[in-house]
């Protein structure tokens, strides 16, 4: 059974909904956060992941060296 959309897919459609602003600020951080998850359950698509968001799940920031 092929399914019904690639990871890439889905990523690709979590980032648009997380910055449409014309969602709730709740959908958009449930956006996020399923980005999270994805990310950690599958670290080939963090690649694919803002890097504000990427920094959020590897914990650093601008400012570490």
């Amino acid at each position: 059974m092929k399914p019904a959309a690639t990871l890439s897919d889905l990523v690709a459609g979590k980032i648009l909904a997380r910055s449409d602003p014309k969602w709730r600020l709740s959908k958009r951080k449930k956006d996020e956060a399923d980005l999270i998850r994805l990310a950690e359950d599958c670290p080939e698509v963090r690649p694919l992941l803002p890097e504000a968001l990427c920094r959020q799940i590897t914990g650093s920031s601008e400012g570490d060296q």
